[in-house]
């Protein structure tokens, strides 16, 4: 199967559809979601959430000659969509123009998620995935728009956390309609610890968050409310604004309170790193 984005053709590789949202993240295991949602409910009672965080993205731009070269412009609009986007669960992301890496590397530019170039990449690009937000841009296997790592992920291999983005996806890129930023947001949610709002479809809970309707599939394109159909209940609608679903990017610009919360509840847990900033 193939797909186009601009008239051009991919191969299809990875968790993605005709529509091209091609996301790479991993689907968490029965196991490790089971043990997330424990150690939530073990720590409420102990932990107190922060009210404010500060977190320092760190950009690190492969290009292939003049392939790849993303502006400051381009920066200050993705930072300024997640600073948006979650507003809601007191996040505050920053970034330092001086910190900004380049680095030309054919091989790295073209990286699939898993690969060696990924992680020859972040060995070397990577800065204290324990205290900062790495966000990789390249122009990755064909196909993909981006992948990341979860928060409880991050102590057993910390050199591949953090962020990997087509950096035609990025504010002003030419992968319409995924050129708006809305997958560096989506990325980031799957940072931070969300699910897709499809997880899992209508068996078990969804992705554990209650104010999500659950839904059989992903939704794709600009659905209109009264063509949201693959929810899981009569009644309900699939959230077909959320960021964590795989609408255009146009069509992204909700997280739920109960997403806000459990993004701040795995940073208590997880990314207590960044709380030292």
């Amino acid at each position: 199967m193939a797909f186009f984005i601009n008239d051009k053709e991919f191969e299809n590789q990875g968790e993605f559809t005709k529509y091209g949202r091609g996301c790479a993240t991993k689907i968490p295991t029965p196991i490790e979601i089971l043990r997330v949602d424990e150690e939530i409910s073990s720590n409420k009672s102990r932990r107190s959430l922060f009210s404010q965080l500060s977190i320092e993205v760190r950009f690190h731009h492969v290009t292939y000659g003049a392939k790849g070269l993303i502006t400051k412009s381009q920066r200050k609009k993705q930072i300024d969509l997640l600073n948006q986007a979650f507003a809601g669960a007191n996040l505050k992301f920053k970034y330092s123009e001086s910190k900004v890496q380049f680095i030309d590397n054919q091989s790295w530019y073209f990286m699939g998620h898993g690969s060696a170039a990924e992680r020859e990449a972040k060995t070397l690009l990577g800065t204290d995935s324990k205290r900062y937000l790495n966000f990789y841009t390249g122009g990755l296997v064909s196909g993909l728009l981006g992948w990341a790592t979860f928060p409880f992920d991050l102590s057993g291999d910390p050199i591949l956390d953090g962020v990997v983005m087509l950096d035609e996806s990025l504010p002003g890129g030419d992968a319409a309609p995924y050129n708006l930023g809305m997958t560096g947001v989506h990325e980031v949610g799957h940072w931070l610890g969300l699910y897709h709002t499809f997880q899992g479809g209508c068996d078990g809970i969804g992705d554990h968050v209650h104010d999500t309707p659950a839904h059989s599939a992903a939704n794709y394109g600009k659905p209109q409310l009264d063509q949201a159909h693959n929810a899981c209940i009569v009644g309900e609608n699939a959230p077909i604004n959320n960021y964590m679903n795989y609408v255009d990017d146009e069509w992204m610009n909700e997280l739920t309170p109960e997403q806000e919360a459990r993004v701040k509840e795995q940073i208590m847990m997880y990314r207590t790193g960044l709380l030292n900033t």
